[in-house]
């Protein structure tokens, strides 16, 4: 008779639950003991072993609502008959309420999924990196979260070799597919990866493509002798990329950069969404420009980083060590404090895109968070009519980072519309 895996319950007041992913693909063969899939809330991550071996046929979806004691799936040894269920309901009586999460063994090597900790699954998710092929350094392989925060920390430490012999801006693909691909452009100080936590985890409908500004990340640490130079840089790259219109997304003083772009015209802009961008006012932090170069230890660098957000608790130990692997390179540190020289003199934004704004005729947004403490919220009053402005609450200066739901609903409105 096939095994029944239940949903467990793994606190005294839970009722209802979801299961978060399966590990373990319908149909396939598993061995009792092998994580198969796996709850979360905000509390906790628990992993879920198979209660025997056999193949696992999966009668709950991911994300469905089942009660505690529901049958999520069924496993059934070899040779033996496998008999059709329904899928579990929230309305109906759990079937075992008090079901206890199975003991735990050792995943099995043949396993090709790389089992990480929830943790590492967790940070992983949230700054968007792949864990396929990471060799864990845990027991039995297992990833741990070490193991990806190294991973990360490599690819915010990346040689400028990486942007090619041609001298152009270092691009990578973020999400491949078809149909008008959506630009990426960061802030200053930053680089291509702080815009995976927002798409991590998550399916967009459209390809990906993010670029590192001059002076940033994995691009030649030249600084462009001003905005329009800047833009040349990444009209340059994008023609080696890109063929056909696309979407223009920027973060800060990515975002001018995205604005300045569209009005050129050279490249084929279909629409502009800027998350708190620059060039809307003269005004700006300079003690977080100067102090964000400065800092080169993840204990004096949090405060700054910290700075960006309405809530501290975004900052995670992930986006801390990106951040500290790149004040590791002092050549990369000293090219961004040339190019605060050269577009933030005094203190002052030295570049304005309210004229390139009042130019456009796309579908056009800015996305501003109340609480910005780096560029200041009234910067955004009075834009031009054809763009169009959205106010986040509990708020600082990534509505990307902090809201990244609703910042990827906002993109992908704004990309449909532009199709």
């Amino acid at each position: 008779m096939p095994s029944p895996v239940l949903y467990p319950k793994v606190s005294l007041e839970m009722q209802t639950g979801r299961i978060a992913r399966w590990l373990v693909a319908d149909g396939e063969r598993v061995v009792a003991g092998q994580v198969i899939f796996e709850i979360e809330n905000d509390k906790a991550a628990v992993e879920v072993e198979a209660p025997a071996s056999g193949t696992l046929r999966h009668l709950a979806e991911e994300g469905a609502d089942v009660e505690v004691g529901a049958e999520v799936g069924r496993i059934s040894s070899p040779g033996e008959a496998e008999t059709a269920a329904p899928a579990p309901k929230p309305a109906l009586a759990a079937a075992q309420p008090d079901a206890p999460v199975p003991a735990r063994a050792a995943l099995p090597a043949r396993s090709r999924q790389p089992n990480p900790t929830p943790l590492a699954r967790r940070i992983a998710r949230e700054t968007g990196i792949d864990l396929a092929g990471l060799a864990g350094t845990g027991p039995g392989g297992r990833v741990q979260k070490s193991d990806v925060l190294l991973r990360l920390a490599a690819l915010a430490a990346a040689p400028g070799a990486a942007a090619g012999s041609d001298g152009g801006l270092n691009a990578v693909w973020l999400r491949k597919g078809d149909g008008m691909p959506v630009v990426l452009l960061h802030g200053y100080s930053g680089d291509l990866n702080s815009w995976r936590g927002m798409l991590g985890g998550v399916r967009v409908a459209f390809p990906v493509l993010a670029l590192d500004l001059p002076a940033h990340g994995a691009s030649p640490r030249e600084v462009p002798a001003d905005a329009d130079a800047l833009c040349a840089m990444v009209e340059a790259t994008l023609a080696r990329h890109v063929r056909g219109p696309v979407v223009l997304a920027g973060h800060s003083f990515g975002g001018a950069v995205a604005a300045r772009l569209a009005a050129r015209g050279i490249v084929d802009c279909r629409g502009l969404c800027l998350f708190a961008p620059a060039g809307l006012g003269p005004e700006i932090d300079e003690a977080f420009t100067r102090g964000i170069l400065r800092a080169r230890s993840a204990a004096s660098l949090r405060p700054w980083l910290e700075r960006l957000v309405h809530d501290p608790g975004v900052i995670g130990e992930a986006f801390v060590a990106a951040v500290v692997a790149q004040r590791q390179d002092p050549g990369l540190t000293e090219a961004m404090s040339a190019f605060a020289d050269r577009f933030f003199p005094d203190g002052t934004q030295a570049v304005s895109v309210r004229p390139d704004l009042a130019r456009l005729h796309i579908p056009a947004c800015v996305v501003f968070g109340r609480q910005d403490r780096i560029l200041r919220f009234a910067s955004a009053r009075d834009l031009p009519p054809r763009v169009g402005l959205h106010v986040v609450q509990d708020c600082g200066h990534m509505p990307h980072l902090e809201h990244p739901e609703v910042s990827l609903q906002l993109l992908g409105d704004l990309w449909r519309s532009a199709r």
